[in-house]
């Protein structure tokens, strides 16, 4: 009888959230005696409790993009209209840009790709065996490439709006939905929306969302925001995980500059 090999769950990001719990601790303590003693004593403090999102398999990513197709097919047959056909409608109208604007896009897309490719030819080497000129270099190239994807993302999201209610953008939400329900897990290796199909877990889902419970909303928030970063940027690591959270957030940051010294000078 052949023995199966049973590989341990992989992890492909971590996370930690507080709760706040009601724990039994041992306190110095008098008694009627006027004795020192200790006493057990409940009291509210804050646990960690840890989460990760599992890496998927191989089959879990053919059963992702199956849903995915699945519910393309369902939102096309329910009527609701294409990117390409909703693409070709613009273009036939003169397209999303005027030619000033797709004319500054192409550079900005040019000008991406040859910083990425300096950036590729650097990355090629260890970072422990790269030179002082070729560490200054790679930063130069990041803090370039900066203003670059900043227009490049506001861009996308102005896109994202124009094709927001298209069968493909509702295929994609529901989907981002099957892989929090597949890939959310706790420290101890339990699915966190318990186990079984789709159904048995977005039981789960529902029961949380309407419930009234604020760190399972939280855990459920956060997760949500860690898949669907996974979801398009396709992160493979934990380091390459927080690069791209770190970038997200350093957007998101000098975006709220602006809107700060707007206030200020009004004041």
């Amino acid at each position: 009888m052949n023995s199966i090999k049973i590989n341990k769950m992989k992890r492909l990001y971590e996370f930690t959230l507080k709760k706040k719990e009601q724990v039994e601790k041992e306190v110095p303590d008098v008694n009627k005696d006027g004795e020192e003693i200790t006493a057990k004593k409940t009291v509210e403090e804050e646990v960690e409790k840890k989460f990760f999102l599992r890496r998927p398999t191989r089959a879990m990513l053919d059963e992702g993009e199956l849903y995915y197709g699945v519910e393309l097919g369902k939102a096309i047959r329910a009527g609701m209209i294409t990117r390409p056909l909703l693409h070709k409608r613009y273009t036939n109208d003169g397209g999303i840009m005027n030619e000033l604007q797709q004319k500054a896009f192409d550079e900005i897309t040019k000008e991406l790709r040859e910083i990425y490719a300096e950036q590729e030819v650097i990355n090629q080497i260890d970072e422990k065996k790269r030179t002082n000129a070729q560490k200054k270099k790679h930063k130069e190239l990041e803090d370039k490439a900066k203003p670059y994807l900043e227009t490049m993302r506001r861009y996308n999201m102005a896109e994202e709006s124009i094709f927001e209610d298209t069968a493909e953008s509702r295929a994609r939400n529901k989907a981002i939905l099957w892989w929090v329900l597949f890939m959310s897990y706790n420290d101890d290796e339990t699915p966190f929306f318990d186990k079984g199909d789709f159904d048995d877990r977005i039981e789960k889902y529902d029961e949380i969302d309407e419930g009234q419970d604020p760190f399972l909303t939280s855990a459920v928030a956060e997760f949500t925001y860690n898949i669907s970063l996974w979801y398009f940027a396709r992160p493979n690591s934990t380091e390459q995980f927080e690069e791209l959270k770190k970038g997200v957030n350093e957007l998101e940051e000098e975006e709220e500059e602006p809107k700060e010294d707007k206030k200020a000078k009004k004041k």
